[in-house]
């Protein structure tokens, strides 16, 4: 069984569907208006390689107004980012008014919830994607004010055992960074060299 047989679609571990050269995520299909949001972070390869990513996130329009400017750390209007991407918090879409009924054919809560939840959340290209004080994640609006970021899920080394263990370890690492950064610098080592 691969990493990805046994995960299943909603996992926080599960990989993202999107093509690395995706540029514009827009998950409107055209039902709601956007704003065209910058996210930049940092995903690991299969074979330990760091990428650096930049792309357009087309987020329900009006977010900006909701989300107040943060300062790097601060999470704004993300509730947390994945190895396949990042969430906001339901609570910004409510702000603004998003009613997830208007493209909905039938108006059952369970359908309402999953709507919202897709509104909420964004797959972004990279196998794994890490946010943590050495590579964080930012969450830019149109205006170029920081309104989102997140270091607190997983690092370099976190992604690079996950792949070296075969999902077997899942853990972020982030105490080992901040605690003892020789040792997290030699565990990087010892990974890339498991994994070429």
């Amino acid at each position: 069984m691969t990493i990805e047989e046994g995960v299943r679609l909603g996992d926080s571990l599960r990989p993202s569907n999107l093509p690395l050269t995706t540029t514009v995520i827009d998950k409107s299909g055209g039902a709601y208006p956007t704003e065209d949001w910058e996210a930049t972070y940092f995903s690991t390869s299969r074979q330990g390689t760091l990428t650096a990513h930049r792309v357009t996130v087309r987020m329900p329009a009006g977010l900006a107004e909701v989300c107040p400017p943060i300062r790097i750390g601060q999470p704004g209007c993300i509730y947390a980012v994945r190895r396949w991407g990042f969430a906001l918090r339901p609570s910004v879409l409510e702000a603004v008014g998003f009613d997830p009924s208007l493209f909905l054919a039938a108006e059952d809560d369970a359908s309402l919830l999953r709507a919202m939840l897709h509104a909420a959340t964004f797959e972004l290209p990279g196998e794994f994607v890490i946010a943590s004080p050495e590579h964080p994640f930012r969450l830019v609006a149109p205006d170029g004010r920081l309104r989102g970021s997140s270091m607190a899920w997983r690092t370099y080394l976190g992604a690079l055992s996950f792949f070296v263990s075969g999902g077997q370890v899942d853990a972020s690492f982030l105490r080992l960074w901040a605690e003892a950064p020789e040792s997290y610098d030699q565990a990087v080592d010892i990974c890339l060299t498991a994994l070429r």
